[in-house]
Parts: C-alpha cells; structure tokens; sequence
C-alpha cells in the first residue's frame, strides 16, 4: 500500500540526537512496534493518525532550509529520523524519499543517522534499499538499561552502513534474504 503523505510530528534543530553533529530532527508519527519500547520518550508518537499527514514536498523544503541554515555554520550536520518509527510500513517510503533528497542535494555535508526498534536480522524482511543512510540506531530501548551516553540503551546497537552491510551480509550467508544495499 502506498500512501499518499508522510504522518509527521515535528521537526526540530537540536543537539542530543547525533552523537556529534548538530541536528535536523524529524519525529515521523506512528510506531508498529508490539510491544511499544519500555521507557519510550515519545510515546505521543506510537499512533497511526492521519491528523498528522503533511505534504511531502513542504516537508523536504523545509528540511533543506533548515540544514542550508545549519551548513552556514557547521561543515557538517546530521538529518535524524525518529519517530515514532520511521521504517514502519506507513513511513518508510517517506524515510526513504527524505533521506534520498538530502544526500543528493548536500552529499558528505549531512550524516543521515535512522533510529529504529528493529534489529539488523529484521531489515532483511524490508523493501527499503540503505544506500541514503548513513548510520543507524537499531533495537528496541529499554529504560532498565538507560545509559548517559550514545545510544540511550546499552542494549542498543549504533552502526555506520558498511557495519551493518557486513552484518546483513553475515545474516544473508546463513540463510535469510538479502536486503538491497545500493
């Protein structure tokens, strides 16, 4: 099914959702994961509501600009997807398209980084090709191993894309697909 607008919460400037780099945040709205992650910090964000759907091509303008703004001061930023979940079946398409954007507009300028409660295993199931993102932070959080550092949850797992090429290539070795990486 191919839906015709992202759902959107909010996009943010900030610091805290890159391990270095300054930040475009956007929180897509909606999360498919069952259950929800313990602790979550965003749980206003777990439903599918259409009341949040915006047009994609504002949101990508708007994205741009505030990275031109932030590239007038920093040589390098980061574009964060969250959510939410931006790789459930409502918005990954949208992630996708984003992230897509971006890199082809601004190249090596912004980090693309994808927050996920999905393991490497799990992308293997997914029809989203990796190749416009640049880092991931993949697993579900989980407050009882709450952290003061990158990522949030000890149990998470912070990958650069040829980390998890190589994972995904292990796990496709043993039997499971293979998922697109060009």
């Amino acid at each position: 099914m191919i839906f015709e607008k992202p759902l959107l919460r909010v996009v943010r400037v900030l610091y805290g959702d890159h391990p270095e780099l300054p930040s475009v945040s956007v929180y897509f709205q909606g999360c498919d994961a069952f259950p929800k992650c313990a602790g979550c910090h965003n749980p206003e964000t777990w439903e599918f509501n259409e009341d949040f759907s915006v047009d994609f091509e504002s949101l990508k303008e708007h994205v741009i600009s505030k990275l031109q703004t932030l590239l007038k001061t920093y040589e390098k930023v980061s574009l964060a997807l969250l959510g939410g979940e931006p790789l459930s079946f409502r918005n990954r398409r949208y992630c996708y398209l984003l992230a897509k954007e971006v890199k082809e507009t601004f190249g090596d300028k912004v980090v693309v980084i994808v927050y996920s409660w999905r393991t490497p295993k799990e992308l293997l199931n997914m029809n989203i090709p990796l190749s416009y993102f640049d880092e991931f932070v993949l697993g579900r959080y989980n407050h009882k191993y709450h952290r003061n550092g990158f990522p949030a949850s000890a149990n998470q797992l912070y990958l650069n894309k040829e980390q998890l090429i190589q994972i995904l290539q292990i796990i496709s070795a043993r039997g499971t697909r293979y998922v697109k990486v060009s």
